[in-house]
C-alpha cells in the first residue's frame, strides 16, 4: 500500500459531537522527532510499524513494532527517530463522541500498548476518509460507526482480563483478512482451509472456536455490510450493487440481503431517498 496524509482546511465533518481534522494511512516518515509540548489540542491517536521513541507520561522510551498511542487534548505529543525512518498510520480528532467511546472501550490513553493486528486501524480509517472524500456531504453517522467498531474491536484485541482468551493463530488472521478484503471474488471453504492448511472440517471447526461464526457466514456478513455501504450512492442501482460484492444472481443477493437487515435492498434506500428529497 503506497501511504497517504490528508489535513483538511475545512473539516468535512465539524461539531461539538465530532471533529476530523486529518487522516494518514502508512505515511512514511524520514528521520525526526516530533515534540508538541502541549499537543494539538485534539486527540491523536497514532501507529507505529516501526520502534519508535514515545514520551510517555513525560518521559522518551523505545516503543515495540504496532504501538499505538493515544493522545488526549493539551498532552505533550512526542514521538519518532532520530536515526531511522517509520511509517505510521494517524487520525486528529475531536468531539464528546470520541471521548465517549475511548471512555466506554477503556482504551489507555497518553500509554502506548501494542496492537495485536494493524491491519483493523487501517481498515477503518482508509474507509473513514472514502467516507469523506467520496460525498460532497458526509455522514457522520457512518463514520462514527466505523471509529466504534474500530476501537471496540482493539479493545476486544488487547484485552487481558479474560483468562481464557487465547491468540488468534497467524494462519487464521491472514484468512480473515483474505476474506474482508477479496469478498467480491468466488471463495470456497476448499480455498480458505488450504491457506490455513487444513482439511475443511478442521477448519471449520476451528475457525468457528476463534471467531464465533462459520467462515462462510462471515464472507456473507462481509458481503452485506459492504453492500449496505454502497447503497448510499444512487448512482448505482441494485444489481451492480450485487455484482460488486459478489453475487451475479440478483434475486439471490436480495434473499440473503433481507436475511441479513430484514428489508430488501430497494426498501434500505428508501429512508436516504426521503432524506434527500426534504
Amino acid at each position: 500500500m503506497q501511504g497517504f496524509k490528508h489535513f483538511f482546511p475545512v473539516p468535512p465533518i465539524r461539531s461539538a459531537e465530532l471533529t476530523l481534522r486529518g487522516i494518514g494511512v502508512q505515511e512514511h516518515m524520514e528521520p525526526c522527532i516530533i515534540d508538541r509540548p502541549t499537543g494539538t489540542g485534539d486527540y491523536l491517536l497514532m501507529l507505529f510499524y516501526d520502534e519508535v521513541w514515545v514520551a510517555a507520561e513525560g518521559k522518551p522510551a523505545r516503543q515495540l513494532r504496532n504501538t499505538l498511542m493515544i493522545w488526549t487534548p493539551g498532552i505533550r505529543q512526542y514521538y519518532g527517530d532520530r536515526e531511522h525512518s517509520y511509517n505510521h498510520t494517524w487520525i486528529h480528532c475531536d468531539g464528546r463522541i470520541i471521548k465517549s467511546l475511548l471512555g466506554s472501550t477503556g482504551l489507555p490513553r497518553n500509554k502506548p500498548f501494542v496492537m495485536p493486528d494493524p491491519a483493523v486501524m487501517e481498515r477503518c480509517l482508509l474507509a473513514v476518509h472514502e467516507e469523506l472524500m467520496r460525498h460532497a456531504r458526509p455522514d457522520a453517522t457512518i463514520v462514527r460507526n466505523l471509529l466504534e467498531n474500530w476501537l471496540r474491536e482493539t479493545a476486544r484485541a488487547i484485552s487481558r482480563d479474560q483468562g481464557e482468551r487465547e491468540a488468534i493463530p497467524p494462519a487464521f488472521l491472514a484468512v480473515r483478512r483474505f476474506i474482508e478484503s477479496e469478498y467480491p471474488e468466488p471463495i470456497r471453504l476448499p480455498d480458505l482451509a488450504r491457506r490455513a492448511n487444513l482439511s475443511v472440517p478442521h477448519f471449520c471447526a476451528e475457525f468457528k472456536r476463534l471467531f464465533g461464526t462459520p467462515a462462510i457466514d462471515y464472507l456473507i456478513r462481509q458481503r452485506m455490510h459492504q453492500a449496505g455501504y454502497l447503497l448510499n450512492d444512487r448512482n448505482l442501482r441494485i444489481k451492480e450493487v450485487a455484482r460488486r460484492v459478489g453475487y451475479a444472481d440478483l434475486y439471490y443477493f436480495s434473499r440473503l440481503f433481507r436475511k441479513h437487515y430484514g428489508v430488501s435492498p430497494r426498501a434500505f434506500r428508501t429512508p436516504s431517498r426521503r432524506a434527500d428529497s426534504a
